[in-house]
């Protein structure tokens, strides 16, 4: 058996030395040298660079060239542009070791198909050159660990960013369970107001009018609250009914004023005033409201009436003042709200009293009620943390 025929056709190589199996194609070099175009046999070929027959001609050790390989490929040939420096020179055997430079996608994945084909002893044919190179043959490049790779201020900043969406995740998942704690155990009065017993004061005839108080302010029992103007016409109407006066007595009547003063029927708390300065009222017009200062106050709410068979008299509520102060609460009546007497309405008004008296000023001022159905008081301080939140 002839033993040169036996050797293989690739050089095996160290891989503390070298990173690609070099093996000996059937190959050309075709490059330009000043001015004259070159053909050098190829020895062996690798992914990484190769060895070419140079004979006389002489490369620069080092510089960059651009040429053309040319591989037989099933009856043509395929030509494929590198770029390569010489890095081995061989004078007395006339051969030159080179390796490529930037190599692209194409021509890499090339190189691997020859090579991988020649060394399993396949056939190489034009159409998996073809197929081999329309196809994607390169991954991307996976991403590093990233706790790996940045510093102590880029841990950080991870670790903040981190504790932001954490947080942000933990208050969206709160005000979602809050809602729906809301929609499906709390029942919510359309409307609330602090009542309380009140005494209004209205002009007696059409006059004008000086208020001498303000709102808010304590008045004592027969305190003026306001002085009014009235032409003596307001009373002719009355005068006349009478029969008593005669013409020339009622022309006498018309040139003349009334004076008076409207004054405060208890010790009370103006809750409500119009303030005027000589301003023109008509007669019956709400003037002020008082309340008497020993009178409590208490909540009327609305609630619907399609929350009728969760209302009972001694439930209890909570009230939210204005400023968002809270108290508990007792309904001790229920009563259907209907615009006509001994007529079914759309709605359910209860009247609550407050465990805790509520101040005076808060009188005619809205409030909110809440109803929780499941009477808890850890709850109801939860719930009232979490509402102030919101």
């Amino acid at each position: 058996m002839n033993s040169a025929a036996a050797a293989p056709q690739f050089v095996h190589e160290s891989e503390a030395q070298r990173q690609f199996a070099r093996v000996r194609l059937p190959a050309k070099l075709l490059v330009n040298l000043d001015g004259h175009t070159g053909k050098f046999a190829i020895d062996d070929i690798s992914a990484g660079g190769f060895s070419a027959q140079t004979g006389s001609e002489s490369l620069r050790r080092g510089q960059l060239y651009n040429g053309r390989l040319v591989f037989k490929v099933d009856g043509f040939d395929l030509a494929m542009e590198v770029s390569f420096v010489p890095r081995v020179m061989d004078p007395e055997r006339g051969r030159c070791g080179c390796e490529f430079q930037n190599l692209g996608a194409q021509e890499v994945s090339t190189l691997r198909y020859l090579i991988t084909s020649f060394l399993s002893g396949e056939l190489v044919s034009a159409g998996d050159v073809l197929n081999t190179l329309s196809r994607e043959n390169f991954t991307r490049a996976r991403k590093g660990k990233g706790s790996q790779d940045l510093g102590l201020l880029g841990r950080i900043r991870a670790t903040a960013a981190s504790l932001v969406f954490m947080l942000v995740g933990m208050v969206a998942v709160g005000y979602v369970g809050y809602q729906l704690w809301q929609i499906y155990f709390v029942t919510h009065a359309e409307s609330a107001m602090v009542a309380s017993e009140q005494v209004p004061v209205s002009v007696p005839k059409d006059a004008k009018v000086t208020t001498l108080v303000k709102a808010g302010e304590p008045v004592k029992a027969g305190q003026a609250i306001a002085t009014f103007d009235a032409p003596m016409l307001a009373y002719v109407n009355d005068l006349v009914g009478e029969g008593t006066y005669t013409v020339d007595q009622i022309e006498k009547l018309l040139g003349q004023r009334v004076r008076g003063t409207l004054t405060s029927p208890c010790d009370c708390k103006v809750m409500s005033l119009l303030p005027a300065n000589e301003q023109y009222m008509s007669k019956g017009e709400q003037l002020a409201v008082l309340a008497p200062a020993d009178a409590s106050a208490h909540v009327i709410a609305r609630f619907s009436f399609e929350n009728a068979n969760k209302l009972e008299e001694g439930q209890s509520v909570t009230l939210r003042l204005p400023g968002g102060e809270t108290r508990s609460g007792t309904i001790t009546s229920l009563y259907v709200d209907s615009e006509r007497p001994n007529q079914p309405g759309n709605a359910i008004s209860a009247q609550i009293e407050s465990d805790k008296p509520l101040p005076m000023t808060a009188i005619g001022r809205p409030i909110g009620v809440t109803l929780d159905h499941i009477q808890s008081p850890a709850l109801d301080g939860l719930s009232t943390r979490i509402s102030g939140l919101f």
